[in-house]
């Protein structure tokens, strides 16, 4: 009997000790519920602050990215403006010079003017003045030019005469600092082909030497003088080596 009371004590006690359980248990449950609610609320409202975050950002990259485009395109308009700034201020540098020399041309055209009135010749005449002195200048050339072949003839003819009535050679002088080049030779028969003639001052009989890269190399004596080109032949005397194409006759 007594067993089957502290039996029953037992299980009353057990049931009891359940039953606080349950009640303690619920009661967690009830504020773990609670909390969990409450964890969801605040994971929401952290989510959509997130959401707002990431929203804002990408707002923010965009109005990043538009104000980059924006400063770029300010910067080309810069130098653009820049560049032509230049040009207009070279073009407006160069108007003034323009300006400058023009003024200055025209000071010295009105000074002139003012020196022609002032000695009472007009500007026909002053043409005309202009015409005759050009006339004259043309004649003096000619008449200089006539003066050199007169000349030549005249050494020729007495450099002639010499040798046909006194049987010997007279000494042709040449222009000084007279030079050409030799154009062809024929080694065969020991005559050249030069690039200077009668236009130049060259005269039958007269002699040359023959320089090669400041080295003497032989002499020739003309033989046969046309306008802008003579023959001349090699003394053997004055040979010092071969005589070629492109080398230099000096007087």
């Amino acid at each position: 009997m007594l067993l089957r009371i502290s039996l029953v004590v037992a299980i009353l006690a057990g049931v009891g000790g359940l039953y606080v359980s349950h009640f303690q248990v619920a009661e967690k449950l009830r504020g773990l519920s609670t909390e969990l609610d409450d964890t969801k609320k605040g994971l929401m409202a952290a989510q959509g602050t997130a959401a707002k975050a990431s929203s804002d950002a990408k707002k923010a990259r965009e109005e990043a990215d538009k104000a980059t485009k924006a400063l770029a395109e300010t910067e080309t308009n810069l130098q653009e403006t820049r560049k032509n700034y230049n040009e207009q201020r070279a073009r407006a540098d160069k108007l003034f010079a323009d300006k400058t020399e023009t003024d200055r041309a025209l000071n010295e055209a009105r000074t002139e003017v003012a020196r022609w009135r002032s000695t009472g010749v007009t500007v026909e005449q002053i043409v005309d003045l202009r015409d005759s002195a050009n006339r004259v200048a043309k004649e003096r050339d000619a008449f200089a030019d006539e003066n050199k072949i007169l000349l030549r003839n005249v050494n020729q003819l007495e450099a002639d005469l010499a040798r046909y009535t006194l049987g010997r050679e007279i000494e042709i002088k040449l222009p000084p600092g007279l030079k050409g080049k030799i154009l062809a030779v024929d080694p065969k028969y020991d005559f050249v082909v030069l690039d200077i003639g009668g236009n130049q001052g060259v005269l039958e009989n007269g002699q040359m030497l023959v320089n090669r890269d400041g080295k003497l190399v032989g002499k020739v004596r003309i033989t046969k003088v046309e306008p802008n080109r003579s023959i001349a032949n090699i003394l053997p005397d004055w040979k010092q080596g071969d005589v070629q194409e492109g080398d230099l006759v000096l007087y």
